[in-house]
């Protein structure tokens, strides 16, 4: 629990870059929630997932172009930025560096030419990963030196754009590291869960399970961008950027935050929850080492390649399912005074429910 809660400022404008996002359109819901009275801008490169509440402007931006973005943060006219564009996994590097690095470098400009008190950026837990455990670390853990993976070297670039841009005319800037998102609208993590079931594919588990693992649910997540965009608004009305009296350990500025459910469990128990939601209660059944795990991906890649299409085994997902990867928000809850106030198990049962709700929806249609 937090020691204290931090001051905080109430959010009265706000742009949302990546607002009809996965996590974008839950930081919309939830300024409107919490914050009823700010006025809300909803920036994204593709205007889905809209709400009907006058105090949301939805505008068309692209973030790799600066004259776009720089249009959209100057009409917004708002005080805090939180940034959540980006690409999902499993695609180039190259659009990686140019969504994520150039396209975060846009924003930064735009933002500090514009006059914007703050601004929170969405990174990612994995820019620490290198493919050994993470064991309850903290934000000291250093990047890699060798990068993991392009998502995450684009993610671990264009946080440090993010970060080194506090004090830029005045702007504050902090970087929120979630690890594990999920809840309604997912589409990577549960739906590939999901998956294994319409397989019948839900036997088989990688590893001996004794990996423990940070989700973290998405409305969580969400509070959690507003926490740090009004404790950075009060230190930016009273503190500024920077100030020799006060501890540099208590500033949020400048600074990453890991930011999950605070319930790390072992990988494979969270994935038969979801099964067990539909019906399946016996899975895991034939346990697949990790060793012979990663022979079998790397064939079911080659062969892939060969007919041209995508492999549904790959090395990646056997060492993430098998990796301890789980980390220590303390952080989180002092500087935020962040505390999730959705468990894991009320998390997953909204989260299926959406599914199966969806899922009835496109049944109808045929």
């Amino acid at each position: 629990m937090a020691t204290s809660a931090p001051n905080q400022t109430p959010i009265t404008s706000c742009l949302v870059i990546g607002g009809c996002g996965f996590l974008g359109s839950a930081i919309v819901a939830s300024l409107l929630s919490k914050h009823p009275k700010c006025r809300i801008t909803a920036a994204d490169i593709r205007l889905t997932n809209q709400l009907p509440n006058s105090n949301i402007k939805y505008v068309t931006v692209d973030i790799t172009d600066i004259s776009s973005i720089k249009s959209v943060v100057e009409n917004s006219k708002a005080e805090a930025v939180i940034h959540t564009a980006s690409p999902v996994h499993g695609l180039g590097r190259e659009i990686y560096m140019k969504v994520n690095v150039e396209g975060t470098k846009n924003v930064v400009k735009a933002c500090a030419d514009a006059g914007v008190k703050v601004m929170v950026y969405t990174s990612s837990a994995g820019v620490v990963y290198d493919g050994s455990p993470l064991i309850n670390v903290d934000e000291t853990e250093p990047f890699p030196i060798i990068p993991y993976d392009s998502y995450n070297e684009s993610k671990a670039i264009a946080e440090t754009v993010a970060l080194d841009a506090n004090g830029l005319d005045g702007m504050l800037t902090t970087a929120i590291r979630p690890a594990g998102i999920f809840g309604p609208g997912d589409r990577q993590l549960v739906p590939g869960f999901i998956n294994v079931v319409k397989n019948r594919q839900t036997q088989w588990q990688l590893g001996n399970n004794t990996n423990l693992f940070d989700f973290t649910y998405i409305d969580n997540l969400a509070v959690s961008h507003l926490l740090a965009a009004s404790v950075l608004l009060h230190q930016h009305g009273t503190t500024g950027v920077t100030d020799p009296s006060v501890d540099q350990k208590k500033r949020l500025d400048g600074t990453p935050v890991f930011v999950t459910n605070g319930q790390p469990v072992y990988f494979w128990d969270f994935a038969k929850a979801i099964w067990c939601h539909y019906g399946v209660y016996n899975a895991g059944s034939i346990v697949l080492p990790r060793s012979a795990g990663l022979v079998i991906a790397g064939l079911a890649e080659t062969f892939s390649k060969l007919m041209g299409r995508e492999p549904g085994l790959t090395r990646f997902r056997v060492k993430f399912s098998c990796a301890h990867r789980y980390f220590d928000i303390r952080k989180a809850r002092d500087l935020l005074g962040y505390e999730p106030e959705i468990s894991l198990t009320e998390g997953l049962r909204r989260c299926i429910e959406w599914f199966k709700a969806e899922e009835e929806k496109t049944a109808e249609k045929k």
